[in-house]
């Protein structure tokens, strides 16, 4: 039973969202939602229509397309109205023409991506938000012709990390067929050490390929909101192609502690320090027999310089004498 309290309260809620809603777009698609070419051959030019379909067209839309594709790829896909143009108001069906142009040098391949078709939000005066809305469009091309595909997911482990790292996984492809293989996505769940709350999630497109006849192993990195501490926690992977799993694992990995840098250093400092002390020590021991030759040295050029000036003075004596001697004979002579 609606009794004036509710009448009241759905009033209130009805003005309070009046005040603070956004203008919102209203719903948005695309017709179909993928471009699927086999059989393109080097050299080709593909043209597709895609239906933009908005629900309400009272403004002008501007829309924006974005080719989420492999780089190597990016300049084969064009759109006929540019990669961002308005959609008039009161058209509710808008058809584009999207363009795949294969180069001559193209050899065999499979390649796949999405075309993103996002509204431009425009904020109105007064308005806190402005909301944009999109659809994605799924890319599938093969080039050439007798493509084989066959591949098989060897291994994929969740390796041990550091503190604060991001989760990580190594994937091994053997690619058996005669074109290279590259999966869509991997994802990362991240569960506590007993395998039972989720604590994060993460996913990524950017993984490489594996080239024909070739066995690769890589490593794909899950960057994650949150920071691990030390411990054992539970993931689980999946990697994915054209919408389906072809590799997954669920299983246990240990967050060990970062190295303490500073610590290293200071201990490296203290061998050092300790190393140049024993060197210096060495060395003054080295030169203690040389430094008492030298001093026994001195002393006996002290003791010679010493006895010098005795013999100075005898010497002068018997100059005394010889000239007493002269004197003596020279008064003889004279008498």
């Amino acid at each position: 039973m609606i009794t004036d309290m509710h009448i009241r309260s759905l009033t209130l809620i009805v003005i309070t969202l009046s005040l603070l809603a956004p203008s919102v777009v209203g719903a948005f698609g695309v017709s179909p939602p993928f471009i699927t070419v086999h059989k393109l051959v080097a050299g080709s030019r593909y043209e597709t229509t895609i239906t933009l379909v908005q629900g309400q067209p009272d403004v002008d839309l501007e829309v924006k397309a974005v080719f989420d594709v492999p780089e190597k790829i990016r300049e084969w896909f064009s759109v006929d109205k540019g990669y961002q143009f308005i959609i008039p108001a009161g058209v509710q069906q808008f058809p584009i023409q999207v363009v795949i142009q294969v180069p001559k040098d193209t050899g065999l391949g499979i390649y796949n991506g999405h075309l993103r078709i996002n509204t431009v939000p425009q904020r109105k005066e007064g308005e806190q938000i402005a909301i944009s809305v999109g659809a994605r469009i799924d890319i599938n091309i093969t080039v050439g012709d007798d493509i084989v595909v066959d591949f098989s997911v060897k291994k994929i482990d969740i390796s041990d990390i550091r503190e604060n790292e991001s989760p990580q996984i190594v994937v091994t492809i053997e690619n058996t067929g005669n074109v290279p293989i590259t999966p869509d996505r991997a994802t990362f769940d991240l569960l506590d050490k007993y395998g039972e709350v989720r604590l994060g999630f993460a996913q990524t497109e950017d993984l490489p390929e594996t080239p024909a006849f070739e066995t690769k192993t890589f490593v794909v990195a899950f960057p994650i909101d949150i920071k691990l501490g030390v411990g054992e926690y539970w993931g689980e992977a999946r990697l994915y192609r054209g919408g389906t799993i072809i590799g997954d694992v669920k299983t246990i990995f240990n967050v060990t502690p970062r190295p303490n840098y500073i610590l290293f250093i200071g201990i490296g400092l203290l061998i050092i320090g300790a190393g140049v002390s024993i060197f210096i020590f060495k060395k003054k021991a080295s030169r203690k027999p040389t430094s008492r030759k030298r001093t026994v040295t001195k002393k006996k050029a002290v003791r010679k310089t010493a006895r010098k000036p005795k013999k100075q003075v005898s010497s002068k004596k018997k100059l005394n004498k010889k000239k007493t001697v002269k004197t003596k004979q020279k008064k003889s002579i004279g008498s």
